[in-house]
């Protein structure tokens, strides 16, 4: 990503929370790609070069306060995705907790990572932000309820709320992993869900959507969903194929799909056994988001082209490296 000195964000200081997660990290690097000046709020993160660090938590609200003040955007985006007795403590309080010191330090921007997980169980085969949402499980509950955290506008600042679909990058895989790994249970993995859509986004076109509405301001609070599953190779199928040409070298929107299963078989499977789930061919419109200007930088066949070479030249480093 480049940037100008002209460019209006330049120059600004930005608060990140999660700086060490996936979407964390991106949105560092495209804040930094701006010439922003970014602070990062962290327990565990390594210094990172041109970023200031703070100690501590979003429990301490002196930490947070020091953090926060006089800056003008926060991006808001950590969680707590595994430890359920940590959920509410982190995605819930802890939201709150980053609304309020906005509100008290007169942030002008404010982008919340929330997640299309929020909508849960769903009968539309389409969903948008108009959608009902019914979480099913305990991370879609806390990050629907800290999204009530923010429903409240704040005074002269414009608040935005993202729901990614599955974000993936080359630390993070999601479906991905299934060709990658080429063994024979990914195989049939493949072969039972490869008609149901993969849902997959590239971090890095997240992180930008999370800059996107920095100087289009709006007096309520924005709520979008940052999803590629307009594109119709967005399938678990399509992945295994654009993994296999990419090794190959080869361009694959022609090349036949893995062979699987219809959609709808792996949704009765999922009932037989008792687990709640929606159809595999639901999908999350990014309509919205596209009519306010942005655009995607890759699609489903370029992420996993991105995410081959990525790793290609990773494990070329480690081979000089250790030779």
């Amino acid at each position: 990503m480049e940037w100008q000195r002209n460019d209006r964000i330049y120059g600004r200081i930005a608060c990140v929370t999660g700086a060490s997660g996936m979407i964390g990290r991106h949105v560092v690097l495209a804040l930094l790609a701006r010439g922003c000046n970014v602070r990062v709020l962290t327990r565990r993160l390594d210094p990172m070069p041109g970023v200031e660090i703070f100690r501590g938590g979003l429990s301490d609200q002196s930490v947070l306060d020091n953090f926060i003040r006089g800056a003008d955007m926060v991006f808001h985006c950590a969680a707590q995705l595994n430890d359920e007795a940590l959920m509410q403590e982190v995605n819930v309080v802890g939201t709150q907790a980053v609304s309020d010191a906005a509100r008290r330090h007169q942030i002008k921007y404010l982008c919340y990572l929330s997640s299309a997980g929020v909508v849960g169980a769903a009968a539309a085969r389409w969903i948008d932000e108009s959608s009902p949402c019914r979480p099913q499980y305990r991370y879609e509950q806390t990050k629907f309820d800290a999204e009530a955290c923010l429903h409240e506008p704040i005074p002269g600042c414009s608040t935005v709320i993202l729901r990614p679909t599955n974000v993936v990058d080359e630390s993070h895989l999601g479906e991905l992993e299934l060709p990658v790994s080429g063994s024979a249970v990914s195989r049939l993995k493949v072969f039972i869900k490869g008609g149901e859509c993969a849902h997959i986004v590239y971090a890095e076109d997240v992180a930008r959507a999370a800059l996107h509405f920095i100087d289009r301001p709006a007096l309520e609070v924005r709520i979008f969903f940052v999803s590629l599953d307009h594109d119709s190779c967005n399938t678990v199928a399509h992945l295994w194929v654009h993994y296999r040409n990419a090794l190959a070298g080869k361009g694959g929107r022609g090349a036949p799909v893995f062979p699987h299963l219809p959609a709808g078989v792996p949704h009765l499977l999922r009932k037989l056994q008792g687990k709640a789930a929606n159809r595999g061919d639901l999908r999350y419109s990014s309509r919205r988001l596209l009519a306010e200007g942005f655009q995607f930088s890759y699609n489903v066949e370029d992420i996993v082209r991105k995410t081959v070479n990525n790793r290609r030249a990773v494990q070329l480093a480690n081979t000089v490296d250790n030779s």
